[in-house]
């Protein structure tokens, strides 16, 4: 008997491997599924249409810190505004949170504080806010 005309008649294990897919197949599914993690994944600001704002004004040796909200259709959620001072003095955490409706195309201040910023004062800012569209995050400094 020659070698080229043996044939097998036990199977072959193949260790989970469907040898009958082409190359082509097995290189597409990671694509689609990267297409579907991706899309999962768009930043929350342009899923709520809501976006936050933290504005600040020198008064002397005092900031004035705003959080606002803006967004082009009615929505409503709540906020948290986080602010956090250092200085030669010692570190200062203050929270603000709350509820909030906001009319199409409008701004809503949603907290509004001063605080203490004398020379070598850094202050740092988040402000959180969720909908039932998702959330929206934005702080000092960018």
């Amino acid at each position: 008997m020659s070698a080229s005309s043996y044939m097998s008649t036990e199977p072959v294990p193949r260790a989970g491997i469907d040898c009958g897919r082409s190359a082509f197949t097995l290189l597409l599914k990671p694509f689609f599924v990267s297409i579907l993690l991706f899309s999962c994944a768009v930043p929350a600001a342009s899923q709520t249409a809501v976006e936050c704002l933290i504005k600040t004004d020198r008064q002397e040796q005092f900031l004035v810190v705003q959080a606002i909200a803006r967004s082009e259709a009615a929505v409503s959620g709540r906020y948290r505004l986080i602010l956090v001072t250092h200085s030669a003095a010692g570190t200062s955490q203050s929270i603000q949170q709350g509820s909030f409706d906001l009319q199409p195309g409008s701004d809503g201040l949603l907290a509004a504080t001063m605080v203490d910023a004398a020379d070598r004062t850094e202050l740092t800012a988040r402000l959180l806010i969720e909908t039932d569209r998702g959330t929206s995050r934005c702080g000092l400094p960018e």
